[in-house]
């Protein structure tokens, strides 16, 4: 498959450079059409899936709790009116609240006007996601990567991980997930840019994306870390360091305190979005919401395998499978470890704090009480897939011959799972 594709771009790159003698058209160009048959292959797979699961494209989710907390941003209140059962809200203080980070709410604010109360939740997740395969396809080219090994990681990105089959769905789960990748992908990709005006908008998408998912903070460090040292080589000068790296950091700042006082006005606590005040937390848990008493018995079940049962291989339907299976960019990242000592010159400070940030946001999953319930695979593991794709980028930017097997599997084995997980139970 790779050495097709690698074919392809040389015939692509062959044809199109007569057309300009600078060769500018014919990067651009070969880069275009192999962006637009990676777009088109997620497209057609996602609405193919729609229509094999008998899904409607344009239904607005009952489970969208994002619109529910919009039209109350819209009467100037933020508690919901009445509880509702089949939501997870908190109950604080005798009334009812969106227990989880309140960012994507404003989006489906402003949709809100247009559609009332019945937005077109599925179709606002598959923008995300398809928006998370464009910011990619870019990342990727700003790594170095050739036009097809582009598409191949950007296509892993959003296709080759269990997010495909939590992107068909437009529930306050999906939503929050679904635009935490778009926007760690924004921030990765703009923190990979060449000026301080991307870092600054890499900086401040990072900090909207613990507003969708709070264990994004892990990546601050890494980030700061990565944007302060180039900073640093612009001009290495005390006071004009800390006067840009300020000017940097005053958005995302701004932003997380707007959240803190969010979280202290509804729960009088600035770190509590409101999952402690969850019956299941509230009146069923002795362990509360994360402890080490769950880790053991979570990471077990992250490593169950599926099985053959009647012709049909069938998965475990609460609390995750094999996590490397639906996302083998787990693998991918960590066969590429042994290079940054292998080739010393390649490993830096900032891969190291990547290493920490991507460790400890795992380990601080697996201490949560539910690790996400009924799911196919394992879908909080997919708030570490922008990070884990950055550094993959950087250590190689290329797809090895050996990987391309690994991207066939990837795609292949999530398009048959949501099939299957939806399908057969």
């Amino acid at each position: 498959m790779i050495f097709f594709l690698r074919r392809c771009e040389i015939l692509l790159s062959l044809i199109s450079s007569p057309l300009r003698k600078d060769g500018s058209f014919h990067s651009r160009g070969v880069r275009f059409l192999f962006w637009l048959f990676g777009f088109a292959f997620c497209v057609a797979a996602y609405l193919v899936m729609l229509r094999l699961l008998g899904l409607d494209l344009l239904a607005h989710s009952p489970y969208d709790s994002y619109t529910l907390q919009a039209m109350r941003w819209r009467e100037g209140e933020i508690a919901l009116k009445e509880n509702i059962p089949y939501l997870e809200l908190a109950v604080y203080e005798g009334r009812y609240w969106v227990s989880f980070p309140p960012f994507p709410a404003v989006p489906m604010y402003l949709l809100t006007f247009v559609f009332g109360d019945l937005t077109p939740s599925r179709v606002v997740v598959l923008c995300y996601w398809l928006a998370s395969y464009c910011v990619a396809f870019h990342l990727a080219g700003r790594m170095k990567a050739s036009a097809a090994s582009s598409m191949l990681w950007a296509v892993l990105a959003v296709c080759g991980c269990n997010l495909f089959e939590v992107c068909l769905f437009g529930d306050v789960w999906n939503m929050a997930q679904a635009l935490c990748l778009l926007l760690s992908l924004s921030a990765v990709d703009l923190l990979a840019g060449e000026s301080r005006t991307e870092w600054g908008f890499g900086l401040f998408c990072l900090a909207l994306s613990v507003g969708c998912r709070p264990f994004q903070a892990f990546y601050v460090l890494p980030a700061v870390y990565w944007t302060a040292v180039r900073v640093w080589k612009e001009e290495p000068k005390i006071a004009v360091f800390l006067r840009r790296m300020t000017a940097l950091l005053a958005a995302p700042a701004l932003f997380a305190a707007l959240l803190c006082f969010y979280n202290w006005y509804r729960f009088g606590n600035i770190f509590e979005f409101g999952h402690n005040y969850l019956p299941e937390f509230a009146e069923q848990s002795e362990y509360g919401q994360f402890s080490f008493h769950y880790m053991g018995q979570h990471f077990r079940d992250i490593l169950r395998m599926p099985w053959w049962e009647n012709g049909y291989l069938r998965f475990p339907t609460a609390y995750g499978f094999a996590f490397w299976l639906a996302n083998p960019i787990f693998v991918l990242a960590v066969l590429r470890i042994p290079q940054g000592f292998l080739w010393k010159k390649k490993w830096q400070l900032t891969d190291t704090l990547l290493i920490i940030s991507l460790t400890v946001h795992f380990l601080a999953l697996l201490m949560h009480k539910s690790f996400g319930g009924w799911q196919f695979g394992t879908r909080y593991l997919c708030d570490l897939e922008a990070w884990l794709l950055l550094f993959c980028l950087r250590r190689d930017e290329t797809v090895r011959f050996w990987e391309g097997p690994v991207f066939l599997w990837a795609v292949a084995f999530n398009l048959y799972g949501a099939w299957a997980f939806h399908t057969l139970g």
